[in-house]
């Protein structure tokens, strides 16, 4: 079948799609029937006619506008996705909020592509132009909301990022890097006039540390890069100048009165900065403050007098948690004060000013309790000139007012503030008087409220409800709904089966009220990241601009919600992703993306079921005829190796049995967590004909004490309360950091096995060539590919390797799941015989011909492993 560009001897089923393929394919789309009917319903459409480009490509300068949505051309609808077109795509950078002009004209927006590699000089936080790691490659563009076009406002700059218009709307301020160091750049809109200004090198890290305006539209408040530390690129390049010492030296005196180096060093090199002012229309520049550690934001007073901020003074390492004061800095030059001391934020961004300026409150990240649960996130207001204590308001607050991303608003009157929470949103009294709480639908969680990100009073649409951001937790759509503000009920506005796009709450959208009109950025199965428009008066929602009008068309999977069973008999749900050329009653080889503690199933409308272009990038393997299952995998807070098949076995045998996967054709691969997921997985089933773990964790106990470069040993916290959930350090719960280690269990893999690491990503090499070396002294089929430059993400390292990882991943399982190489253990269904069920799956479970299988009478004294197999005295803790 040339259209399909098969390769010879490749496994049957698999289909390579040819990036230069024509003709026309009718296009196959989902009609949802429920998880329980277990069927997919495939309605056809009539093709579409392949239309050719025309003309030349046009060079888009500044102002110069790109395409509307309107004015594309389709593209060739049988043509699957390729890698190239993986590379080619533009998102909105992660966590950079846009910002609306103040006559609602414009919406700038940071965007980068799905790679941007960074450069020879970076350093673990910042390339050689200042430029921080997690914008790299952004490029500010500006939407005109009239018509949907674009422009650059910056389009000689290298990299530009976080756009922030004056308060009068005649300037746009940004972080821009253009023959040198990133510094502040200044548009003026009226002439199209730049101004770099060098004399104020900023030192953002995240990317919503925007600079931030006086009322008056005269100066910009930014963290600055520190005036006696020399930027990156004109420090010495370790790789081609004699240090004076190959000698590197840790300590640590108990007995000294300060804290280790090595988290000073960390907090420098991430969040230390000079925090300044600078006069736009001078160029002068003032340093309010020096050598700063700050995370997060800061809040101009409503007077304009003032800002509010963050300042790390400490840590607690066995819990991953900042100690910071809440400053006050005033921008006439008086002295900084600190108004509340010892907060615990998650990301220095939950407070916010009253209307009058007199108080700041703030949501606190309280450190875990010993147990390892989490307390309440209260509720506190301080006084902006901090002559008392800050008052815990929070009393009657049932709930975790924890804020990440998002901060408390104020009422206009400045007499009640207003929280969200999962299930609804707390108004507290600011005097502490009392709390109500207004819920939503049990069968819904609230996303966001549609409000503007740094907007400190909580506003209304003209009639006067609240517009909300929900997402059935059922079919996963994404909904509008308004609250009546006087009996708390609920109206439905609209429904969109898309994904809202923001890490944290309002950082992916934009309001404004003179229009009734909100602009977010939502994500669906046919499309990546979009700006769309939402009419709060109509509740109607259209696409306003395409970042990636080359993909309109293109088709990417099929995609449906599975409902599943676990090992306990809770009810899960999984995604399920078929290629694009689904025939219906086709067994299919698939592949199964893991990442314990987390749902997938939320992301069913997103693009790609799970963010680009890691080494599991869905669509990449559905246009190569793979099934992709992305399982929800919930964790309690102890024992995670052992639950992670309580999930995702049953998910599997669940997707075999409605008759989509070959059960001897099925892959699994995971990144990160999702690596020490897949080595808990192959060493306790052997379900999987091929498994390729990135950057995963084979052994705790080493991990443990893993160093960083600069002597950080963050991984403490990391095992003690974190991700690892052991609850303790490794002295107080050994056998528990045994348990939870693959490699005193890898004598029972039987998969091959596939991996990857960043040789300047922390332990990550040191990991896989434990497992490596484990499997290699054992026999089994194992390879580790090492790059040498790279970090922990793959969707960051250079383009010569990310194409390596994807397209060995590829060749990996293209090897092993051909026909008939089906797993070891597997019986002739494809599901686990009597013998090999697991203790853990003693529940009675369905294999593919629907009969119910039981695990054998138990004859082993000293019990069974979680393969079936008799235990042997010493064979486990």
């Amino acid at each position: 079948m040339p259209a399909q560009n098969m390769d010879p001897g490749q496994p049957s089923g698999i289909r390579r799609g040819g990036s230069n393929s024509t003709g026309t394919r009718d296009s196959a789309l989902p009609s949802f029937r429920g998880a329980a009917e277990g069927e997919l319903a495939i309605r056809h459409a009539r093709p579409h006619a392949t239309n050719r480009s025309k003309g030349m490509a046009w060079i888009w300068r500044c102002f110069a506008k790109l395409p509307r949505p309107s004015d594309l051309q389709e593209t060739d609808m049988s043509r699957h996705l390729s890698i190239d077109d993986l590379l080619r795509i533009r998102y909105p950078t992660e966590s950079v909020p846009p910002r609306l002009s103040p006559d609602g004209r414009f919406l700038a927006l940071t965007v980068a592509p799905a790679v941007a590699s960074h450069e020879p000089g970076t350093s673990g936080q910042f390339d050689a132009r200042n430029v921080p790691v997690t914008v790299l490659g952004s490029e500010l563009t500006v939407i005109d909301t009239s018509d949907g076009s674009q422009w650059q406002p910056f389009p000689d700059a290298e990299v530009s990022w976080g756009g922030q218009w004056s308060p009068d709307g005649s300037m746009l301020a940004a972080y821009v890097v253009m023959g040198g160091p990133a510094c502040l750049g200044i548009l003026h809109l009226a002439d199209r006039r730049l101004r770099l200004l060098r004399n104020a090198l900023v030192r953002p890290f995240f990317g919503f540390e925007l600079p931030v305006w006086t009322p008056d539209s005269r100066l910009v408040v930014a963290k600055l890069w520190p005036a006696d530390e020399a930027f990156l690129g004109d420090r010495p390049n370790s790789a081609t100048e004699t240090s004076a010492s190959d000698i590197v030296v840790f300590s640590h005196d108990p007995d000294s009165h300060g804290d280790d180096q090595a988290p000073v060093q960390l907090l420098n090199e991430r969040y230390g900065c000079d925090f300044g002012i600078v006069d736009v229309s001078t160029h002068e520049v003032r340093r309010l403050a020096e050598k700063w550690n700050t995370v997060g934001g800061w809040r101009m007073s409503p007077d304009g007098a003032a800002v509010a901020v963050p300042v790390i003074v400490g840590q607690e390492v066995a819990h991953q948690q900042w100690i910071s004061d809440l400053m006050v800095v005033p921008l006439g030059g008086a002295e900084p004060r600190a108004i509340a001391h010892g907060v615990t934020f998650d990301y220095g961004q939950s407070f916010s000013w009253s209307p009058d300026g007199a108080g700041i409150a703030f949501t606190t990240s309280d450190l875990p309790y010993a147990t390892g649960e989490r307390p309440k996130g209260r509720l506190f207001v301080a006084d902006a000139k901090g002559r008392r204590q800050p008052l815990d308001v929070s009393a009657d607050v049932g709930d975790d007012l924890r804020q990440a991303y998002e901060h408390p608003r104020w009422s206009a009157a400045g007499d009640e503030i207003f929280c969200l929470v999962a299930d609804g949103v707390w108004c507290v009294c600011a005097d502490g008087s009392g709390a109500r709480k207004t819920d939503v639908d049990e069968a819904k969680t609230l996303t966001s409220w549609i409000q503007p990100p740094d907007d400190q009073v909580l506003r209304a649409p003209a009639d006067g409800s609240l517009a909300l951001l929900l997402r059935d937790t059922t079919s996963q759509a994404l909904e509008v709904v308004s609250i009546d503000g006087t009996d708390g009920s609920s109206k439905p506005r609209t429904v969109l089966h898309k994904r809202y796009v923001a890490r944290g709450e309002t950082l992916g959208l934009e309001v404004d009220w003179r229009s009734q009109t909100a602009y977010l950025q939502l994500e669906a199965t046919e499309h990546p990241p979009e700006i769309w428009r939402l009419d709060l008066t109509t509740g109607e929602a259209s696409r306003l601009a395409s970042l990636n009008p080359s993909l309109q068309g293109q088709q990417f999977g099929l995609k449906r919600l599975v409902e599943f069973p676990d090992a306990d008999g809770e009810e899960r749900q999984a995604s399920l992703l078929l290629p694009p050329d689904y025939v219906d009653d086709t067994q299919v080889p698939m592949l199964v993306v893991v990442y314990a503690g987390t749902e997938s199933s939320p992301r069913i409308h997103s693009f790609g079921l799970r963010p680009c272009l890691c080494l599991a990038d869905a669509y990449l393997f559905a246009s190569l005829g793979y099934a992709v299952l992305l399982p929800d995998i919930p964790l309690g807070p102890r024992n995670p190796r052992r639950a992670i098949p309580r999930s995702v076995v049953p998910a599997v045998d669940r997707v075999v049995e409605l008759g989509f996967a070959d059960p001897k054709r099925i892959g699994v691969l995971g990144h990160s967590y999702g690596g020490y997921s897949v080595l808990a997985l192959i060493s306790q089933t052997d379900m999987f004909s091929a498994a390729v773990s990135s950057a995963g964790v084979v052994n705790l106990a080493s991990f443990y004490g893993a160093l960083s470069v600069g002597g950080d040993s963050s991984w403490l916290g990391w095992s003690e309360s974190g991700q690892a959930r052991l609850g303790g350090s490794l002295w107080e719960n050994r056998d528990a950091y045994i348990e939870n280690s693959s490699l005193f269990f890898l004598d029972r893999v039987t998969t091959p096995l596939l991996m990857f690491s960043g040789n300047d990503d922390t332990g990550a090499f040191a990991q896989a060539s434990e497992a490596f070396s484990a499997l290699r002294r054992l026999g089994q089929r194992v390879e580790l590919r090492n790059y040498r430059g790279e970090g922990h993400w793959p969707g960051s390292w250079s383009e010569p390797n990310l194409r390596d990882v994807l397209d060995r991943t590829i060749a990996w399982f293209d090897e092993h799941l051909a026909p008939n190489t089906g797993s070891t253990g597997s019986s002739d269904s494809g599901c686990w015989t009597d013998a090999t069920i697991p203790e853990a799956f003693e529940r009675p479970t369905r294999t593919q011909s629907g009969r119910e299988t039981r695990p054998a009478a138990d004859d082993c004294p000293q019990g069974r492993d979680v393969m079936g197999r008799c235990e042997t005295p010493g064979s486990s803790v």
